[in-house]
């Protein structure tokens, strides 16, 4: 990492993606703002930091109140220059659309899409003054494939079109935008329905890779992105999901399609 006494904010840093995503930036040498809606948690993560010698700050703040992102930023470029962002924060609604009630929509897109425009709109203006830096946002393979949660798909799809859009936009200004897909991934969001044995045993089956992800490996991946080693690399998404929506899942009928070659066809 070149960005030298540069600061990293990260937000949803109080768990799962964005805490491991705080951790590996921090030991790639940059100071981190930790943001998050529940203050304790983003606490408990610079605890953490900087008992491992990093530096930190915490800050409770809900990505969707403007005032409060605005108030933020300034205080977490005490900590350096603002060269990286991470959107990271997100919720989920389990609720096809007829099951969906309209606060529920507007709360999913208001967390994982406009969340990510509060702080694109109040970090951008301030990575710009400081030579320009990156931005990784975490999308999600439901924004490439019908994930089974409507608002969480179309939230995630406008997180994969927003950093198309901005590479172009941000470039004058040297910064690079960029997102993850992660696919499941071990971490609170998904708890619930991991600790199901049938599902999770169905999550491993449709992965080729044969486990499910960790949050650090979703990290090692915002770091390369957030990185000079990927200074050409903008306007582009890193699917990091073991595999899962490189291929059909045919379920138990899979080997049998595999091996097959009927008499009719020789």
């Amino acid at each position: 990492m070149s960005y030298d006494g540069a600061c990293a904010i990260v937000t949803g840093a109080g768990s799962g993606i964005g805490r491991a995503c705080a951790r590996r930036l921090a030991a790639d040498g940059l100071a981190i703002a930790a943001v998050d809606a529940n203050e304790k948690a983003a606490k408990a993560t610079v605890d953490e930091l900087t008992k491992d010698g990093h530096r930190a700050a915490a800050f409770g703040v809900d990505v969707t109140d403007e005032d409060a992102v605005a108030a933020m930023v300034p205080q977490a470029a005490e900590l350096g220059a603002p060269r990286v962002l991470v959107n990271a924060a997100g919720i989920i609604v389990r609720k096809k659309l007829l099951e969906s009630t309209l606060d529920e929509w507007r709360r999913v897109l208001d967390v994982n899409l406009t969340g990510y425009f509060v702080m694109l709109k109040n970090v951008i203006p301030a990575m710009a003054a400081a030579g320009g830096g990156s931005i990784v946002q975490i999308a999600s393979i439901a924004g490439h494939i019908g994930y089974g949660f409507t608002s969480y798909t179309a939230a995630k799809g406008g997180v994969l079109a927003m950093t198309k859009q901005l590479a172009g936009e941000l470039a004058a200004d040297n910064i690079r935008i960029n997102s993850v897909s992660p696919g499941v991934v071990h971490t609170g969001i998904n708890r619930d329905t991991l600790s199901t044995q049938v599902i999770h045993d169905a999550t491993v089956s449709a992965t080729p890779l044969g486990r499910i992800g960790q949050p650090e490996d979703i990290a090692s991946v915002v770091a390369f992105l957030a990185s000079e080693n990927a200074g050409y690399v903008t306007g582009a998404d890193l699917v990091a999901d073991g595999g899962m929506i490189s291929q059909v899942n045919w379920g138990d009928a899979g080997e049998r399609l595999h091996s097959y070659h009927s008499q009719e066809q020789r």
